[in-house]
């Protein structure tokens, strides 16, 4: 088993489950461009995955305008770009230090995390797919969700991630015709900064999952690997829930 596509555009790859699949490309071989808006976190992400097929570039996502020129740019670096993660997120809790999803947001909140998990992210999306039309290129997008788009949670972080897993599974359908395959992970609690905020031992007991532990970010990106490589392609337009017994359900 291989990789269909072999340079890849991981956002969000500085830390958590971006980094983890792009260590997990790159020592598959690919070539692999993360970019994330804190040029230090990329800088030491690189130097953890220690690979000669390794760049970074810090970028932000809400910057909608610019997300062309920076597959142009990646293409220059990497030889090309055929495969593209999305990987990119902030928490509500990461962000307003105030639980999970609290009902409080004032507005100013709510405008920032929505121009990051959702309107960045389905214009990240669309521009993808457009640049892999206009080039004919046979390429992978992977969108990752959360399980919280299945729990009964009211904010803004669970209902961007429903509808980015809405959008996987229309995109899809449309666009693997074109042979652009289009597919989505929901993890459960993974082991990144953004759990590590509550939890601060990868080992301890995690209840809510059936499994009773937390899900290792590695572990997400072998699944990762797996939906972009030649054998991946016969799922497309799926999200896979990998959340431990969670929720126990698919999307």
């Amino acid at each position: 088993m291989k990789l269909r596509n072999d340079k890849i555009l991981v956002f969000g790859g500085g830390s958590g489950i971006g980094k983890a699949i792009a260590k997990r490309f790159c020592d598959a071989g690919a070539k692999v461009l993360i970019t994330g808006r804190n040029e230090e976190k990329l800088k030491n992400a690189a130097e953890e995955i220690n690979s000669k097929n390794l760049y970074y570039k810090a970028f932000d996502i809400t910057n909608v305008n610019e997300h062309i020129a920076l597959f142009n740019e990646a293409a220059k670096t990497l030889g090309g770009v055929n495969g593209f993660v999305n990987a990119a997120a902030l928490g509500t809790s990461q962000y307003t230090g105030r639980g999970y999803e609290p009902w409080d947001l004032t507005e100013e909140e709510w405008d920032v995390l929505t121009d990051i998990n959702f309107k960045a992210a389905f214009f990240l999306m669309r521009n993808e797919i457009d640049y892999m039309l206009e080039k004919c290129i046979n390429g992978n997008v992977l969108n990752i969700a959360s399980n919280a788009a299945c729990m009964d949670i009211i904010g803004s972080y669970g209902a961007a991630k429903e509808a980015i897993i809405k959008w996987t599974r229309s995109l899809g359908k449309r666009y693997g015709h074109n042979g652009i395959i289009i597919n989505g992970i929901a993890p459960g609690a993974t082991f990144t900064p953004m759990i590590a905020r509550y939890a601060h031992d990868i080992n301890q007991k995690y209840e809510r999952h059936a499994i009773e532990r937390f899900i290792r970010p590695d572990e997400i990106a072998e699944l990762a690997f797996y939906l972009m490589s030649d054998y991946g392609e016969i799922i497309c337009g799926h999200t896979v829930v990998a959340d431990g017994g969670d929720n126990a359900a698919t999307l």
